[in-house]
This record gives structure tokens, C-alpha cells and sequence, in this order.
């Protein structure tokens, strides 16, 4: 790049500029190596462009105010479902009808999209982990969250009569998903207008997970998968488990027929289609439920 006296000038006067500006608000102005002080201020136009010190101190004072009390009067807090905190309930203690308990250590929004409308209080363990979509969805709905610790959960567990977890869980559906592309998702809402509540379980990477879970179940489970005969024999192992696979609803009522204590259905999304599937499990819930 050629070399432009001007650039240097320019900078000299930049230079000569700032000093002098800093000596004058010290009393002084300084003469400069030609004997000539640099008077130039700045046009009334142009200081128009630069706050003053006492706004500078105003606004310093503003922004060191905590962010809660600037927002309190531009936001409004948004309501969050109320969270108790109980250690330890009593040996006699029961779940209400609009109790429901969760006994998961991550609650997704999955688990909570699609709650039976008598719902109003949703327990989980002490130490469960939820997604910050989880409060959202319960603020929605009117359900208040409640933490409990191991032992309490337990103690619901055990003193959970026959009839009232009947009443509580009926038409639940625990969804599994594992080796497979399909979303069940897609056939909530469905479901849902059908009087079913479906819960999608998730986190699994073998068929042994699925099995102990499974296991756990009073409900109708019901396992997407392509593995269906590595399925069949892995699950069926547990005493507690009856699995049988369906490929549509007529089949589905003649093994019922068959095999009445069926309590969990296999079904290969991919051969049957996504409105086959769902009629699949439509029916077997009504099997198992009515």
C-alpha cells in the first residue's frame, strides 16, 4: 500500500484530539511541538450523541439493581404447580382418586401429556429428575406436583387397595419402544379421544429392561418392536408377564379367547402400518379393560 502524508496528519490531529480533551478537564491545555494548542471542541451536534456523566451514573444504578426488580413490573411470574416435599407418610395413609403416582427417576413430558382428566396431583420420587416442559405441562393442566421419598412411595404401594388402583389406572397403557424407527406418539391422541391413557416408557436398550419393567405392571403393556420372536421368548420368561403377538384385531380376539390372561401385546409396526397398529391396540385394550 503507498504511503499517504494525510493518513499521518490524521492521525497526529486524532492523537492531539484526545490529549488535549484529557488536559483540559485537568485544568490545562498543552502546547504541542509547533507551539500551537488544539482548540477544537466538539460541535453542540455532535456531544448530543454522547450521554452525560450524571446519565451514565443513572443507568449504572439502574442495571445494578437485581434482574428480579427490574422484571417485577414488565413480567409477570408465571404460575408454577406447588411442590411438596414429604418425608415420610403414615403406615394408613392412601392414594386419593385424583392421585396419581409416578414411580419414575426422569419424568418426561412425555409422561404427563396425555393424564386421565381426574388427575390432580401428580406424585414422584424425591430424587426425580424433570424437564423443565414437565412444570409447563402440569401448570396447564391444574396438576400440583408432589415429591416423596422411597419409603413413603412404598408405603403407598402396600397400602394401594385392589378396587381404588383399579378405578385409578384403568385404561392405562404403558408403551415400549425398541428396535424399531416408529414413534407410538403418533396414535396418542387417538387413543386418548378413545378413553385410554397411554405412557409411553422410555431408556431401554434390551428386552431384559423391558421385561422387569413390564413385570411391575397391573396395566396392558404393550411393546413396538421388529425383534418380535427374540421378544416373545425373552419376555415370556417372567412368570408375571403373558405376551403374545397380534398382526390385527381379529387375531387379537381369538388369542384372548384363547389365552384370557393375556397382559401384554407385541405388535411389528412396520408390517402392520401405522392405522392397523392402532386399531391392534384399541381392541386389545378393550379386552383387557371392559
Amino acid at each position: 500500500m503507498a504511503f499517504n502524508p494525510s493518513n499521518v496528519q490524521n492521525i497526529e490531529r486524532l492523537v492531539r484530539s484526545v490529549v488535549n480533551e484529557v488536559w483540559r478537564n485537568r485544568g490545562t491545555v498543552p502546547k504541542f511541538a509547533e507551539g500551537k494548542t488544539f482548540e477544537k471542541r466538539l460541535e453542540p451536534s455532535q456531544t448530543a450523541r454522547f450521554p452525560s456523566a450524571v446519565s451514565l451514573r443513572d443507568s449504572s444504578a439502574v442495571s445494578s439493581k437485581p434482574a428480579s426488580e427490574q422484571n417485577s413490573v414488565s413480567k409477570t411470574p408465571k404460575t408454577i404447580p406447588e411442590t411438596v416435599l414429604e418425608t415420610a407418610v403414615p403406615q394408613n395413609k392412601r392414594l386419593k382418586s385424583e392421585d396419581l403416582l409416578l414411580d419414575k427417576q426422569v419424568v418426561t413430558l412425555r409422561d404427563v401429556e396425555h393424564l386421565p382428566k381426574i388427575v390432580r396431583r401428580l406424585i414422584v420420587p424425591q430424587t426425580a429428575l424433570l424437564t423443565p416442559s414437565v412444570r409447563d405441562a402440569l401448570d396447564e393442566q391444574n396438576i400440583r406436583l408432589a415429591r416423596y421419598s422411597r419409603e413413603s412411595i412404598e408405603s403407598l404401594k402396600t397400602n394401594m387397595p385392589q378396587e381404588n388402583s383399579g378405578r385409578l389406572r384403568a385404561g392405562s397403557l404403558e408403551i415400549y419402544a425398541l428396535f424399531t424407527q416408529f414413534h407410538p406418539e403418533t396414535l396418542f391422541s387417538s387413543w386418548s379421544k378413545a378413553g385410554w391413557s397411554p405412557n409411553l416408557r422410555s431408556g431401554f436398550v434390551c428386552f431384559d429392561g423391558v421385561r422387569e419393567s413390564i413385570a411391575k405392571n397391573q396395566t396392558l403393556s404393550v411393546l413396538f418392536t421388529s425383534k418380535v420372536d427374540e421378544a416373545l421368548c425373552r419376555l415370556n420368561r417372567n412368570e408375571k408377564i403373558f405376551a403374545v403377538s397380534a398382526s390385527s384385531p381379529h387375531r387379537m380376539s381369538d388369542q384372548w379367547k384363547t389365552f384370557p390372561l393375556i397382559n401384554t401385546i407385541i405388535v411389528e409396526p412396520s408390517q402392520s402400518g401405522i392405522y392397523l397398529t392402532g386399531q391392534i391396540v384399541q381392541r386389545a385394550a378393550e379386552l383387557f379393560y371392559l
